[in-house]
């Protein structure tokens, strides 16, 4: 069996994938998958908001505890 790792979005019920995929029409396939996670760059303001509530115990204020803390912090990173 021949394994291929691709790269892929979920959007609208389907998925799409990002990478040329060179297969015949109607091939059956088994598909497993991970979710990757965004970087600190990728979050967008109500994520970041989120992630702040969800930190509510030892983790909070290692990184600050507003989102304008929180991009400082992610724009100091070299």
């Amino acid at each position: 069996m021949k394994t291929k790792k691709i790269k892929a979005t979920y959007r609208n019920g389907m998925i799409e994938p990002l990478d040329q995929i060179s297969l015949p029409e109607g091939q059956e396939l088994e598909v497993e998958f991970k979710v990757l996670l965004k970087t600190p760059h990728e979050l967008s303001r109500e994520e970041k908001n989120e992630l702040i509530q969800k930190m509510n115990g030892s983790m909070k204020g290692t990184w600050g505890s507003t989102v304008e803390e929180i991009e400082a912090y992610i724009m100091s990173e070299p």
